[in-house]
């Protein structure tokens, strides 16, 4: 789709101060300013990313309650188990809580719903074969903040409840735990809301005093595979978590990145997590069962860890090619069944679709078609229940137009930018028009035109490798620090466009002085790029690349806009 272009200025009355201070280009000042950053104290804190500036675990006003409760258990050899999800946060943070409990002498288990059979969050079944075992304590993890009714029959059973969830909680409805560990709980004094679960866990580990800065590998790749904001606190969690990630000595973590072919590599971006490693750890349980990905993490046997590798990476091709199948089914839904004068959201549902992958095909069309996007899988059989995924796009609040389209629903949870749903057939058209309701009362047309936000029109001699260099010390980059984009005006061919493999297109452009080699991963056909006299501007992410040790300056194409 044709983007719209937002263009920022450069302009910024805290920007001189700020370079001034500490010694860096107006650029820089700028884009630190941009990303909230005002004075000279918080760009330090910015740059440097000290762990001593993390908050206090107690600020949670549940926190006290949840660590009595954990060393009470631990005490007292109580059975606890450790209930997590099948995504790649809940799996970390499962991990992390689980190994963390045994180190410290817990009678600890761990559980991972099967993502097809029982779906997201605590369910009864799981529950009463924890109550037949001897459960006296259940913590949740990554789920738990919408399971009033599993709750109670703990409650009932006399068995206790700690929850630790980063997922919006249903208002006026919480579950009555012992202690609920999440930000987005009214009341719950914690300063920073947008930890992902095993951030969560990790909090919980500082506070029973037993957390280590090696752990921080699973803490990166939980944060970074949930696609949660790198700001504030995730932002110095992850950035050295990546370091730990990459000299990880967890035997199974080791065999992945063998297997993946990312082994040897002596620094790791969150494009290596959010690309390699966790789609890998998400294919297990959208294929077949997560406890392998769990087994993986967990495991200290490295000819398992190589066997599991092994069963995740033919897991994800499995995944890949059953993804592209039903996108295809997907886009021609939409170009049959999709009015978009009417439709500001698209719902569409399939007998034969697997679950565990419309999420993914849900992020798809929203790249194609820029409209919030849920999918429905119900039984190939073409009865009962059906389980969705949604996603959605700026401005339109996902989990809170869920909410206004509850009676439909037989129950949903999730946040502003993705949801699940369980939804009857018999609901789906009724569904369908209510949640497009909300829509037109949310969303106006210029809503629906997707954006490029560029911070800067800059001119390619700007692009030197000291300007990519001080450009890396905003990394970590991801949701709320994305990767700078500049724009350059005036551009023309200087070579006859590439197109590579996977639909990449290459070209070289020029200003007439100086040439950049620019490329496009899944743009070769989004372009008319036909003639050496058309004149053109560019939006790109500058970038070093490095090919066979020799390092190049290289334009990450963005969009392109004919003058």
């Amino acid at each position: 789709m044709q983007k719209a272009w937002e263009v920022e200025s450069l302009d910024d009355s805290a920007a001189p101060g700020l370079a001034e201070a500490l010694g860096i280009s107006p650029v820089l000042a700028c884009l630190l300013t941009k990303r909230g950053v005002r004075n000279p104290q918080e760009a330090r804190d910015f740059l440097t990313c000290d762990l001593p500036s993390l908050h206090d675990p107690f600020l949670f006003k549940d926190m006290e309650k949840a660590v009595a409760r954990i060393r009470s258990a631990i005490d007292n050899k109580e059975r606890i188990l450790v209930y997590g999800d099948y995504d790649v946060d809940g799996l970390t943070a499962t991990a992390l809580l689980y190994t963390t409990l045994k180190r410290y002498g817990a009678h600890a288990h761990n559980y991972i719903p099967d993502r097809v059979k029982e779906g997201y969050g605590l369910n009864l079944g799981a529950l009463e074969s924890a109550r037949k075992d001897g459960a006296k304590l259940v913590i949740a993890v990554d789920c738990g903040i919408t399971a009033a009714e599993e709750v109670d029959f703990l409650n009932k059973h006399h068995i206790d409840s700690i929850i630790v969830d980063h997922h919006q909680p249903v208002k006026d409805h919480l579950p009555e735990s012992l202690a609920i560990l999440d930000p987005f709980v009214q009341g719950s004094g914690y300063p920073y809301k947008h930890l992902a679960s095993v951030g969560l866990v990790y909090k919980l580990a500082q506070a029973l005093g037993w957390s280590r800065e090696e752990d921080l590998d699973l803490v990166a790749l939980g944060t970074i595979s949930d696609v949660a904001p790198l700001t504030g606190e995730n932002r110095v969690l992850v950035k050295h978590g990546l370091k730990y990630l990459a000299t990880t000595q967890r035997a199974g973590l080791r065999a992945l990145m063998e297997v993946a072919g990312i082994g040897k590599k002596k620094e790791f971006y969150t494009e290596t997590v959010g690309f390699i490693l966790g789609p890998r750890l998400n294919a297990s349980g959208r294929m077949n069962s997560s406890m392998h990905s769990l087994k993986l993490l967990l495991t200290d046997d490295k000819e398992e860890g190589k066997k599991l590798a092994e069963e995740l990476d033919k897991s994800n091709r499995e995944r890949q090619a059953m993804e592209a199948a039903i996108l295809k089914e997907a886009v021609s839904k939409v170009e049959r069944e999709v009015n978009f004068k009417e439709h500001r959201v698209i719902v569409l549902h399939g007998d034969k679709w697997h679950p565990g992958v419309i999420g993914i095909v849900a992020s798809r069309i929203v790249e194609k078609f820029y409209r919030p996007t849920i999918l429905v899988a119900f039984d190939e059989n073409g009865l009962g229940r059906g389980k969705g995924s949604g996603r959605s796009i700026r401005n339109f609040h996902l989990f809170e137009a869920l909410s206004k389209c509850k009676e439909h629903l037989i129950e949903f949870g999730g946040h502003e930018h993705a949801a699940g749903i369980t939804i009857s057939r018999d609901n789906i058209d009724a569904f369908r028009d209510s949640l497009n309701a909300v829509a037109h009362e949310v969303l106006g047309p210029l809503d629906l035109v997707p954006r490029l936000e560029i911070d800067a029109w800059i001119s390619l001699k700007d692009i030197t490798r000291k300007f990519l260099k001080e450009l890396e010390l905003l990394e970590p980059f991801g949701v709320g620090n994305r990767k700078p984009v500049f724009a350059v005006k005036g551009l023309s061919l200087k070579a006859k466009p590439k197109i590579l493999n996977y639909n990449t297109l290459k070209i070289w452009v020029t200003d007439g002085e100086l040439t950049y080699e620019a490329v496009g991963f899944k743009k070769a056909l989004d372009y008319k790029l036909d003639s050496a006299s058309l004149v053109f501007d560019l939006a790109f992410t500058p970038s070093i690349n490095v090919w066979q040790g020799q390092e190049s300056i290289q334009l990450q194409l963005k969009d392109l806009k004919f003058s």
